[in-house]
């Protein structure tokens, strides 16, 4: 297989983004399909793609059964994340899905068993793993030495806060749609906490809460045996400082939590030795699609690296919704 025939479900930024990225970073993956629940916001995204009019569906299933295409990337709210993954999987049509890839670990242990079922790969849309830069931050974590605490920070203003300042009720802030700020952002942290440090021995969650009923902001700590882990996050403030890793030799830094750029080893000598600088975010999401395109390509040689995301994928699940419980974030 030289190109992978891919669709697309949702038509938001974050969908506009990942294709420019995917472009640079994976042309293995073409553009080929389109499903919106309208025609005519189909028809409009398809038309700013460069896609012909046949190329938009209306029908998921049908456009899962067509046979037309190879793989899909999914980005719609957070309700739909596992259903929609799940028809596709069945269909033997790998799957690309944003963050998180589920609200409960249950829903979660389906799609695992719909993508074997249909001999699909899985993968969740979860940036900070993907990039050449993991491996960088992974190391300069051992250099850190004895690590005494670590403060994950990601607080980023939504553009569309003005929407709910005027009494709206956007999709980010409803959470009858399993939306809200640690189901968006905060959940860079705690998957990011689970692929460098496990499972911790201990929780404590809180939240804040807005008229809409989602979380807009919040903060946890993740007790480990070698200290504690602060984790922030909010969609109604932005953060301008860096999250870091500290240990008795050195401290490591990047900003944000979901791309590690700015990544910095501060030596306890005051030294300090830049390791990654700035990447756009389309870059960072080009990344994750190469990921995607190459276990396509090659399922057998990376079989052992999607067990492991898989693995780290069901444990952030699970602590998330742990700290939705301690919060009292809850959805219908």
């Amino acid at each position: 297989m030289d190109q992978i025939k891919l669709a697309t479900v949702g038509s938001g930024k974050i969908v506009r983004s990942f294709l420019t990225g995917a472009r640079e970073k994976a042309p293995a993956l073409v553009h080929t399909a389109v499903y919106s629940r309208t025609r005519e916001r189909g028809e409009a995204f398809a038309a700013e793609c460069g896609l012909p009019l046949e190329a938009v569906w209306t029908d998921l299933p049908a456009l899962a059964r067509s046979g037309g295409i190879d793989a899909v990337y999914i980005a719609t709210p957070n309700r739909f994340h596992a259903a929609q993954a799940e028809v596709f999987l069945k269909a033997g049509v790998h799957v690309l899905l944003e963050k998180p890839a589920a609200v409960t670990p249950e829903e979660l242990s389906r799609l695992h068993a719909a993508a074997d079922a249909g001999g699909a790969v899985f993968m969740e849309g979860i940036m900070a793993p993907h990039q050449p830069r993991f491996a960088a931050l992974r190391e300069a974590v051992g250099r850190c030495g004895r690590v005494s605490s670590a403060v994950f920070d990601f607080c980023q203003l939504s553009s569309r806060y003005p929407a709910l300042e005027r009494g709206e009720k956007p999709n980010i802030f409803n959470p009858s749609l399993c939306e809200g700020a640690l189901m968006d952002i905060g959940y860079y942290g705690v998957y990011l906490a689970a692929e460098l440090f496990g499972q911790p021995e201990e929780i404590f969650a809180r939240a804040t809460f807005l008229p809409t009923g989602a979380d807009g902001a919040g903060s946890a700590v993740f007790r480990y045996a070698w200290g504690n882990l602060l984790l922030n996050w909010a969609k109604v403030s932005q953060t301008c400082a860096p999250s870091g890793v500290m240990g008795d030799r050195g401290t490591v830094t990047f900003f944000p939590v979901s791309r590690l750029n700015a990544l910095t080893f501060h030596g306890r000598d005051g030294s300090e030795e830049p390791l990654f600088g700035e990447e756009s975010h389309e870059a960072s999401l080009g990344n994750e699609a190469a990921d995607f395109a190459r276990y396509i390509l090659d399922p057998a040689g990376t079989r052992e690296e999607q067990l492991h995301h898989r693995k780290t994928g069901m444990l952030a699940c699970r602590l998330t919704e742990e700290m939705r419980r301690q919060c009292g974030i809850k959805f219908k």
